[in-house]
């Protein structure tokens, strides 16, 4: 990802009201599932829009900045005799993964770095960013439904396995929904959902309504599955952030182990195997 460097400084800018912003920027980012190395590569960009150097450090709950101001013409960058830096913390916000926001952000990272705008500016479009109205919910039910149904006959399930699939996915996702609306708790969330988009479909099976029970039983919790937290925990193993990445990759096996405890509760009260 291209590096960015210190512009000239800013004396204008509130540097308490910039941190401010720079820490509600960075954790949003966390939100919409972002990896680390992105995160702080986006928002030192804005930070060196206005001569600023931030020192940023970053843990599964919260986030710690300092910011510091930069002298100098970029290849020579110094930070002045009298400079005085500001740190906050900022815990992470929680939201669903939203990829238009991923982009979105980081153009706003670009747009600050190119532009140099005015600190209500950068709040106005961060805030148009932040109240893009979400996709309708009920869309998003029929289409994850859909997918887990599609996947349910692209791995080799029957047609009568794959609306059983369609029907549990949707009783499972919208369960989801309003338990996230609720705010229960995360992994109760999914064991929850698990079990009844697994349920569903495993009355299918028990009745003898389906010719491939297993497939569809399997292709029932498919929505619940945290490729990108996995995706991301990996990511940044491998860029250096070690205990971000170690804390993404157990968020994501705990979620694997709510998603076989609510499958297993299924299949032992229905008295079925995927063996």
């Amino acid at each position: 990802m291209p590096q960015s460097k210190p512009c000239p400084l800013r004396e204008d800018i509130d540097k308490e009201r910039l941190l401010d912003f720079l820490l509600r920027y960075a954790t949003t980012q966390t939100s919409v599932g972002v990896q680390t190395n992105r995160i702080v590569v986006n928002t030192t960009r804005i930070a060196h829009a206005y001569g600023y150097e931030p020192t940023i450090m970053t843990f599964q709950r919260n986030m710690t900045m300092t910011l510091s101001p930069v002298l100098g013409d970029g290849r020579h960058s110094y930070r002045p005799l009298d400079a005085h830096p500001v740190s906050g913390m900022l815990q992470h916000r929680h939201g669903p993964l939203n990829f238009f926001f991923n982009a979105e952000l980081s153009r706003l990272s670009w747009y600050t770095y190119d532009n140099h705008p005015s600190l209500d500016e950068l709040e106005e479009r961060f805030q148009k960013i932040l109240d893009t109205p979400p996709m309708n919910r009920w869309l998003v039910l029929y289409l994850i439904s859909q997918a887990n149904m599609a996947f349910c006959l692209l791995f080799g399930g029957d047609l009568m396995s794959g609306l059983f699939v369609f029907l549990g996915t949707f009783c499972g996702f919208l369960l989801r929904q309003e338990l996230n609306r609720r705010h229960v708790y995360h992994y109760l969330t999914v064991v929850l959902s698990a079990f009844v988009a697994s349920f569903v479909v495993g009355l299918g099976a028990k009745f003898g309504c389906e010719e491939f029970p297993k497939i569809a039983l399997s292709a029932s919790v498919l929505y619940l599955i945290p490729g990108v937290p996995f995706i991301n925990g990996m990511m940044d193993v491998l860029d250096g952030y070690i205990l971000n990445g170690i804390s993404r990759l157990l968020t994501a096996v705990m979620i694997v182990v709510s998603i076989t405890v609510g499958l297993s509760v299924t299949l032992m009260s229905l008295g079925l195997s995927l063996l």
